[in-house]
């Protein structure tokens, strides 16, 4: 009797298992793409101790110390310990540079915002996005991979007006 409760217990389980693997949504599975190199040159605005301030279109996967030297590099009284030299630029960012002694608001001390790769970012990291919550940043990972940002107007709950807003935030 002990041996057919038993297997009456792993039968059991076994159909358990076999329900719950049956009602996993088939959209919820993980894709992955080829990683795309953007070759758009960006155009970034290079302010504060520099001694060219201006707008500067650099190379394509320029960084922060190549928009530095576009300015014609820094003055004597910058202080490049606040800047990460190594961080990637997008288009449209700014850089400031800090002079020694002023302390400007953290957000804008030479730290430009990134751009969100909604082929790669968690659901978690597209939250941070403005205008992305919860619900929609699931709904962008389950519809995977997109070629382009216009991709995104086959996620429910994103139309041509919302697309826009969240262009400046986000990269495929």
């Amino acid at each position: 009797m002990a041996r057919f409760w038993s297997l009456a217990f792993y039968v059991y389980l076994g159909l358990v298992l076999l329900l719950g693997l049956a009602r996993l949504e088939p959209h919820l599975t993980v894709r992955f793409a080829p990683i795309e190199i953007s070759d758009e040159a960006p155009e970034v605005s290079v302010t504060g101790a520099v001694k060219r301030p201006g707008v500067y279109r650099l190379s394509p996967g320029a960084r922060v110390a190549d928009a530095l030297a576009a300015a014609g590099g820094a003055t004597a009284d910058a202080d490049l310990e606040k800047l990460d030299l190594a961080a990637p630029l997008g288009d449209a960012e700014t850089v400031r540079v800090p002079r020694h002694g002023i302390h400007a608001p953290a957000a804008t001390v030479g730290t430009p915002v990134l751009r969100v790769s909604i082929n790669y970012a968690a659901a978690a990291d597209l939250e941070n996005v403005p205008g992305i919550g919860p619900a929609l940043a699931r709904r962008i990972v389950a519809y995977r991979p997109y070629r382009s940002l216009d991709d995104l107007l086959r996620v429910p709950g994103i139309g041509p007006r919302s697309l826009q807003k969240l262009r400046p935030y986000l990269k495929p």
